[in-house]
């Protein structure tokens, strides 16, 4: 949405900007295109996945961060007795895009599960899995997918939230192309500053964002759906220190504990510094005791 509001809002037009976008599925795609020059910017949720295509040699790094807190949970059934991974055991789980989350590896391990005894479904993006009972354990983004649980699917449901069992994850982040960066660093300057404007003006303006997503979204979802995602989008991204670090603001200690995380579990075969991943030097240049420096 800030991206979006940005153009709404007039910021583009302000910094001498033509912005335009695509939505990409799955978003893996995309941030290779962007790795390839045909975008300048993306936006990714995992940090996994930033090692992995710097890995691959794609030159990109995090620029800024969207939010600050991971929009990743696991749902079960209100009253289902399930309250901690460790009962997850005897118990079906679900596994969206046959990927089993890292959220969901480090609470296991955390918490000390035994996956074996664990039932892995694969399931999609729709919820009603956990509504039919196909699964005891559902893997959900918490910016929608209660919301459409409790009101579309009439399912009530608990939250077990990672940071709760050792993984303190990382929201949405921005990232740009390096080579980008290099060359036009004066466009990529006011293409964050816009952004993280439009990021402080959806903060500020509830009813106005909502009515921008209301614009964009279509009759696909509902009003209530928009205000419900509005709302937890808001308590992510003002997690935190942010309020007084600025809108933008990339938490290191958060990252390095992620990085230690996925390196003990051996999904990242070999452990990234922080710098290898992220450019701090944008965000310091466009956010100033807290606010984005304006025009």
């Amino acid at each position: 949405m800030p991206v979006i509001v940005a153009k709404e809002a007039g910021f583009y037009a302000q910094q001498d900007l033509n912005v335009s976008w695509d939505f990409a599925t799955p978003s893996a795609t995309g941030m290779r295109l962007m790795g390839a020059g045909h975008y300048e910017a993306g936006s990714t949720g995992d940090v996994g996945s930033v090692i992995q295509f710097i890995n691959e040699g794609l030159p990109m790094k995090v620029v800024a961060q969207q939010s600050q807190l991971s929009g990743k949970a696991l749902a079960v059934k209100k009253g289902s007795g399930i309250t901690r991974p460790k009962q997850f055991e005897g118990k079906k789980v679900g596994i969206k895009s046959n990927n089993p989350w890292t959220e969901y590896l480090a609470m296991l391990a955390y918490d000390k599960v035994d996956r074996s005894k664990i039932t892995e479904v694969p399931v999609g993006f729709s919820s009603v899995e956990l509504k039919e009972g196909i699964v005891d354990v559902l893997p959900v983004f918490t910016g929608n997918e209660p919301y459409v649980l409790k009101n579309s699917l009439q399912t009530e449901v608990d939250l077990i939230y990672p940071g709760d069992y050792g993984f303190p994850g990382i929201g949405s982040m921005m990232v740009m192309n390096t080579t980008f960066i290099k060359e036009k660093r004066d466009v990529a300057l006011r293409f964050m500053k816009a952004v993280l404007k439009g990021q402080e003006y959806m903060l500020a303006e509830r009813a106005k964002t909502i009515q921008m997503a209301v614009q964009y979204g279509g009759t696909a979802t509902t009003a209530g759906q928009h205000e419900f995602i509005y709302d937890v989008s808001k308590r992510e991204m003002e997690a935190g220190d942010v309020k007084t670090k600025g809108q933008g603001w990339i938490p290191r200690e958060a990252w390095q504990r992620n990085i230690d995380i996925l390196a003990d579990l051996g999904i990242v075969k070999t452990k990234p510094k922080f710098e290898d991943l992220v450019d701090t030097s944008l965000f310091e240049e466009v956010v100033k005791d807290g606010k984005v420096v304006w025009p």
